[in-house]
């Protein structure tokens, strides 16, 4: 049985690195580029069939909840994210997502002719920035009990409550924590509100992105926010000092704040 060869594709350059000498994600072939007009497309030879049984390994890693198995799963995806890393120390790049294939160089030079235009225009709003993230941790419990001893209307309930027969002091409680539950909800979609939107002071674009389950993020605190900014260079101390102010600032009601980048702007390529 022949093997089936094609082309692996990491992203969109404007200008190729000097020098370039960086190996593919098969960490056999040697990344190159595909010249288009005023751009390139790098790429790598790679045995399909071999990368495509590589990629079902992967996905049924993903399924599973083991350390051993998400160990596992990141030497292949840690391979593509090398190369567009390695890339994006030098040069603007518009990265590809993980898995991207063209049949050979004449596929990759039509892609490049018939999104011309939108590739010119990715390049252009990525050149000099890059993509940081931001998540928001909650512990949830912490946080109540910050609104319970800070909220004028609790306090006042609590002290009513210390007054009341022990029937009307249960009932009064159940209220209580019926209204405390509430109040949680809207001031934590508040507090993430008013965040997302400080932190976008410093930023070309922001962009709000699905939170994700404890059992992915592997955290005990509950994720209540996950979002991204496009950061031009010039500003990202400025970016970085007004998220730690952020945290700190937090802290105390529960909340962990954790900025991370830079990275590849996958999140503002579509």
């Amino acid at each position: 049985m022949t093997s089936q060869y094609g082309l692996y594709a990491y992203g969109l350059v404007g200008e190729i690195p000097e020098p370039l000498a960086i190996a593919g994600i098969d960490k056999k072939n040697n990344v190159y580029a595909v010249e288009g007009q005023g751009m390139r497309v790098m790429v790598s030879k790679i045995d399909i069939d071999t990368f495509q049984s590589q990629v079902k390994h992967v996905f049924s890693e993903l399924t599973k909840s083991t350390g051993t198995a998400q160990s596992g799963t990141g030497a292949l995806l840690q391979a593509h994210e090398d190369v567009v890393d390695t890339l994006m120390k030098s040069t603007t790049v518009v990265p590809f997502k993980f898995g991207t294939i063209l049949k050979d160089e004449e596929a990759a030079s039509k892609m490049l002719r018939e999104d011309e235009e939108k590739f010119k225009q990715l390049l252009a709003r990525f050149t000099g920035r890059a993509e940081w993230g931001l998540k928001i941790y909650a512990d949830t419990r912490e946080f109540t009990q910050h609104i319970a001893r800070t909220e004028p209307q609790f306090k006042d309930m609590e002290t009513q409550r210390e007054k009341l027969s022990r029937g009307a002091a249960y009932l009064l409680g159940r209220k209580m924590e019926e209204e405390l539950k509430n109040a949680v909800a809207a001031r934590l979609a508040s507090v993430s509100g008013a965040i997302f939107q400080d932190l976008a002071k410093d930023a070309c674009e922001a962009k709000l992105n699905k939170t994700l389950p404890q059992k992915l993020t592997g955290r005990q605190k509950e994720m209540i926010l996950n979002t991204v900014y496009l950061v031009e260079r010039a500003r990202v101390a400025r970016f970085f000092r007004r998220g730690k102010r952020l945290r700190e600032q937090y802290a105390s009601m529960g909340l962990d704040l954790e900025v991370s980048g830079p990275w590849p702007p996958y999140s503002f390529t579509d």
